[in-house]
């Protein structure tokens, strides 16, 4: 399956579905965040589409969260899980409404959903496990969600939409 890096096209289609006036939450990307995507190894086309997608503050498209990219630097000086993530190669960019975040596999640029349920509380266990891909790119990830009656909001929804093998069923004392 051939998905587009990022698909600024689908996003921009996503925030005029969603009444987002661009143009008057636009803030530019300051250069810490864009130092900082660049030493992660971010791709030329996913830095360019966090510096098209910089607005002024944190923004509903849907019933999903997209987080203002001017916070990368500030979440990894600050957030735990953000770090914990970025470890992994996951890029946190947005949440569902249940608090599912949404992430970025930096290895493939497939959007998706992290169990908040077990990434928050399971700490020493590698967030990966709790990732489930939706096949898609971010920009089209916010575009179904928008667009696509019953397409997946949050991790749960992801992983019956998907057949993943990893439901939300999971206890670490069982499954070491």
């Amino acid at each position: 399956m051939n998905i587009p890096m990022m698909d600024a096209e689908n996003m921009r289609q996503a925030l005029a579905v969603a009444a987002i006036k661009v143009h008057k939450h636009f803030e530019p990307l300051r250069n810490e965040n864009t130092e900082l995507l660049r030493r992660i190894g971010l791709s030329e086309e996913a830095l360019q589409f966090f510096e098209e997608f910089s607005f002024d503050g944190d923004l509903e498209v849907g019933e999903l969260h997209y987080d203002q990219a001017n916070c990368f630097k500030k979440n990894l000086d600050w957030e735990d899980a953000f770090q914990r993530a970025l470890r992994t190669e996951l890029l946190l960019v947005g949440s569902g409404p249940s608090g599912d975040p949404i992430a970025v596999d930096l290895r493939d640029y497939q959007a998706g959903y992290l169990f908040h349920d077990y990434f928050w509380d399971e700490e020493n266990e590698e967030p990966r496990k709790f990732f489930i891909k939706l096949n898609c790119s971010l920009g089209q990830l916010f575009m179904n969600a928008i667009t696509i009656e019953g397409y997946p909001i949050d991790a749960y929804e992801a992983a019956a939409y998907t057949g993943s093998d990893f439901t939300g069923d999971w206890s670490p004392e069982t499954n070491r």
